[in-house]
């Protein structure tokens, strides 16, 4: 897994009206991640694309609850990461497909040893095209260090061994185009090297994708329009992803932690679709015949970390055991329509939410289709669709509920911090 640290240089907030008061994290799933030389793609109708060079840290070991002062005994080592983007445009940002086409996230050529890099918080990226330096930006300049970025991740997310924190694109992101050669280097860090590509060349060059230590989980905001003006929003036009960390999965009959000191936290009971074959560029018309089945989720929510940049932030959504999901996969020949199903969620006997799935803002051949159009599919990713009105506090104690017809029931149980931290 490697997760983006977006507004972490001094120099790229200080002109905002509103800077973010803790990092804004985002993850580049599988389908991104690919190696030096390896081809980009620009994707079709695109007017260009935008690279952006970062020092990526390593993880050594499996890293929960870090304090900072011994952040660095967690550490492997650095490597370099380009992260690709298109052009932001949205509040929701940033949304899944402005960073995560296939091919947008290249890593390394190597991982240099902690003990080999004498400051890395004294490294200038630099960015070329063509050879011509056209971006420079110094790790002097970050807002959160790397102690207090493993200190806050590991807070709530738990880091594996190889695990990457890309920690910052400095500010001057510059457009590249198809035939451009992009290459981002550090001093001791070495180069990693890109050629953009067309679409048309790209998939033409059969480009292997990494394959996923964990299957990828997609979930999507305000799905349903009665849920979008509970929350005071409108529907949106068009879907609003986020990717949650595999850590952040559990089962059927687990517990989930309420964390100390919170207002708010929620259930959102949701229909999920199991992906069954590896789907690119599929049309809505042929969407329904690369779905394995169908399952259960619950995605929590922390509304108390929600700020208004970036969202949702991974401390709201990606919590370590947040999403119970379960407690089996259906498949799809005994769901007959899996547009017209019933969601209750209930909070110790009491249903608390009701709805159908017949109310989707964006049903489910148009995510398919949507989602494919930047991003390839493997059998057993997964898209959570929304939850729909009836939103309410849980606390310990409380047993959660989600049911929905023909697939089940998804219990859960709520427990304070103190008996999370027990039970870990």
């Amino acid at each position: 897994m490697v997760i983006g640290v977006a507004l972490n240089f001094a120099s790229e907030i200080s002109g905002l009206a509103e800077p973010p008061k803790t990092p804004v994290l985002y993850i580049k799933p599988a389908n991104t991640l690919t190696s030096h030389l390896s081809p980009v793609l620009h994707p079709d109708g695109i007017p260009a694309i935008q690279p952006g060079p970062s020092l990526a840290v390593v993880m050594a070991r499996r890293a929960r609850r870090v304090d900072r002062r011994e952040a660095f005994d967690f550490v492997k080592g650095y490597t370099l990461f380009n992260d690709f983007s298109l052009k932001e445009t949205s509040h929701f940002r940033p949304p899944v497909r402005t960073k995560c086409f296939d091919s947008f996230g290249p890593l390394g050529p190597a991982v240099i040893s902690r003990d080999r890099v004498a400051d890395p918080h004294d490294v200038t990226l630099r960015c070329r095209v063509n050879g011509e330096l056209r971006q420079q930006g110094t790790t002097r300049d970050l807002v959160w260090k790397i102690p207090e970025l493993i200190e806050h991740i590991t807070t709530f997310l738990t880091l594996e061994e190889d695990d990457a924190i890309a920690v910052g694109v400095p500010p001057g992101r510059v457009d590249v185009v198809a035939g451009d050669r992009v290459t981002v280097e550090a001093d001791e860090l070495g180069s990693l090297t890109s050629q953009v590509v067309t679409e048309l060349e790209f998939r033409e060059s059969g480009t292997p994708l990494s394959a996923p230590k964990q299957p990828t989980f997609l979930a999507l905001g305000l799905n349903y329009a009665d849920h979008a003006s509970e929350l005071r929003f409108r529907a949106p036009e068009e879907p609003l992803l986020f990717l949650k960390a595999p850590g952040s999965l559990t089962g059927h009959d687990q517990v989930s932690c309420r964390p100390d000191g919170v207002e708010m936290m929620h259930y959102e009971g949701e229909l999920v679709v199991v992906i069954g074959e590896t789907a690119s560029k599929v049309k809505r018309a042929e969407a329904m015949d690369y779905v394995h089945g169908y399952t259960i989720a619950n995605d929590y929510a922390v509304r108390d970390y929600l700020e208004n940049y970036y969202r949702p932030n991974l401390r709201v959504k990606s919590r370590d055991g947040l999403t119970p999901l379960g407690p089996r996969i259906v498949e799809k020949a005994l769901v007959a329509n899996p547009q017209a199903l019933e969601i209750r969620t209930s909070v110790n006997g009491e249903i608390r939410q009701r709805g159908n799935t017949r109310d989707m803002v964006f049903d489910i051949p148009f995510l398919l289709e949507y989602v494919t159009s930047f991003m390839t599919l493997r059998p057993f990713d997964m898209i959570s669709t929304g939850t729909p009105k009836g939103l309410s506090n849980v606390v310990p104690g409380d047993e959660v509920v989600v049911e929905i017809d023909g697939l089940g029931r998804l219990s859960n149980r709520i427990v304070s911090e103190t008996e999370w931290r027990s039970l870990e």
